[in-house]
């Protein structure tokens, strides 16, 4: 199985595909768990740049994956010698040349797999909620809004007071 220990893609011996294991592959602890599978989901969407790639993983994890860069482009590196990700130089609009950074055929393969694992842990953290729901009895449960769905509504909150400011905004431009 991909991404157990000392098992490549395709079994053990690495038969089948490239060979991946180690750590942060395939069950990773805590927020970095999340940060190879997001940032080759940003790449499968399209190509971009190590900066560019920070703010995507921020946005698709809601602000629960912080990347420092050095980190963003540790991950880069391991997955392009791993040959996950290719790299080219490009020219920079103001400024240096800066690596725009693509999925490979493997990269596309390995997030397949990525997609699985996390439906599985998906599946794994509901089941240890609903425990915890049973456990804590219905009286504990606070109105049964989780902070999944408050986390939501606040979001949602922002993002409306975002496309007000927006259109006053507009309207004093346009005024």
């Amino acid at each position: 199985m991909p991404g157990a220990r000392g098992q490549g893609f395709g079994g053990p011996g690495c038969i089948g595909g490239p060979c991946w294991s180690g750590p942060g592959r395939g069950g990773g602890r805590g927020r970095g768990a999340l940060l190879e599978p997001a940032v080759l989901a940003a790449l499968a969407e399209q190509s971009a740049h190590g900066y560019d790639l920070r703010k995507a993983v921020e946005e698709m994890s809601e602000g629960t994956v912080v990347v420092d860069p050095g980190g963003i482009y540790r991950v880069l590196r391991r997955l392009e010698e791993e040959g996950f990700v290719g790299s080219t130089w490009v020219e920079g609009e103001f400024g240096p040349q800066r690596r725009e950074y693509r999925l490979t055929a493997d990269g596309t393969e390995l997030l397949s797999y990525w997609r699985e694992d996390l439906a599985r842990r998906e599946r794994a953290f509901h089941s240890v909620v609903a425990a915890i729901d049973r456990s804590l009895g219905p009286q504990e449960r606070k109105n049964d809004r989780t902070v999944l769905e408050l986390s939501r509504e606040q979001r949602q909150d922002d993002r409306q007071q975002d496309d007000r400011e927006q259109k006053e905004a507009k309207e004093t431009e346009d005024a």
